[in-house]
């Protein structure tokens, strides 16, 4: 009896003025719900900035741009991704390009051996996912054996493999080293608000993936100079052959051109002796132009040498053996 009096009175106490609406006002903000327990309260530091950001980005990952692009990074998963280097080594073979197929062979080798070294980590420490940690699952980063794909989350092996092999292509490729980064980065990144990994899960994945593509460079090196560019220093011949007169000199060079491709700018022709006059008759259009001299008298001989690819040397070299070249040499 006594408490209900009391009750009463407290309710039937009069309000200062203007005291009432701030009363309202505290008892409406007190009725909010607190905000949620923090994911991992027993971390701290870099691990706690790590699992609140994942926590952060897990709010968007049943948005359908992310489930897209989710989806899409599939292809960076390891049977999809070997099935793309096997597909670029198949391609080089197929078209008779050896350069298109070794990079294939060195994205397959970085792929393996990214997905070895990420097997490796996985089985040796346990990392639950962002997406069962915002389930209200525990989070747990420990050494340990796994016990499934839930706690499988360190390092990231989507990263790891498309990192290493968009290494390779943008070493072996130039021209697609901006699509390949871009792509590595998309397939990474989108990681992340899907809840599959934490930021420190994709970092780590990357430096597997750049480790394993560097270590490819020193066991099985890029296309040697003379594939990646024909007319390179390293990779040219200079056949050089001599002519008993001007036409046929002309003939070789013609010939040369038409039948076997060579560029008229790589061969080059210079008449033989002091006494020489075959260098002055014109020949090809400019013997056409009617202000040409008089032909002169064909004296000594003439001597050609044409710049060519080395894997074009020997058919240079019978190519004049058969339209009557003397003295010839590789040089």
């Amino acid at each position: 009896m006594v408490a209900e009096e009391n009750r009463d009175a407290r309710r039937f106490v009069p309000h200062p003025a203007g005291t009432a609406p701030q009363a309202r006002r505290y008892q409406a903000m007190s009725q909010r719900p607190h905000p949620a327990a923090h994911p991992a309260p027993q971390t701290e530091g870099l691990e706690r900035m790590d699992v609140e950001a994942a926590a952060l980005a897990a709010r968007h990952r049943h948005h359908p741009l992310v489930k897209t692009l989710g989806a899409a990074s599939e292809l960076a998963d390891q049977i999809p991704l070997g099935t793309v280097c096997g597909a670029v080594i198949a391609g080089g073979l197929a078209a008779g390009r050896p350069d298109v197929a070794r990079t294939g062979l060195r994205m397959m080798v970085a792929h393996v051996l990214a997905n070895a070294v990420k097997r490796q980590i996985k089985n040796r420490l346990r990392r639950i996912r962002p997406e069962e940690v915002v389930k209200d699952r525990d989070y747990t980063f420990e050494p340990g054996e796994t016990q499934g794909g839930h706690d499988t989350s360190f390092p990231s092996g989507h990263t790891a493999g498309a990192v290493a092999v968009a290494a390779i292509v943008a070493r072996d490729m130039p021209p697609l080293a901006l699509p390949a980064w871009a792509a590595a980065a998309l397939m990474s990144g989108v990681q992340i608000p899907r809840a599959r990994h934490y930021p420190a899960d994709v970092a780590a994945g990357a430096a597997v993936g750049l480790t394993a593509a560097r270590l490819v460079d020193l066991l099985l090196p890029p296309n040697p100079p003379s594939q990646e560019n024909p007319m390179s220093d390293s990779a040219t011949k200079t056949i050089v052959a001599l002519f008993q007169t001007r036409e046929a000199a002309d003939y070789a060079i013609e010939h040369l051109v038409q039948q076997h491709g060579l560029n008229r700018a790589d061969i080059f022709a210079e008449a033989q002796g002091d006494d020489n006059t075959a260098g002055t008759r014109p020949s090809g259009g400019d013997a056409a132009k009617g202000d040409t001299p008089s032909d002169p008298a064909l004296r000594g001989g003439i001597r050609l040498s044409a710049d060519v690819a080395a894997d074009k040397a020997d058919l240079v070299r019978n190519a004049f053996e058969e339209m009557g070249g003397q003295d010839i040499a590789a040089r």
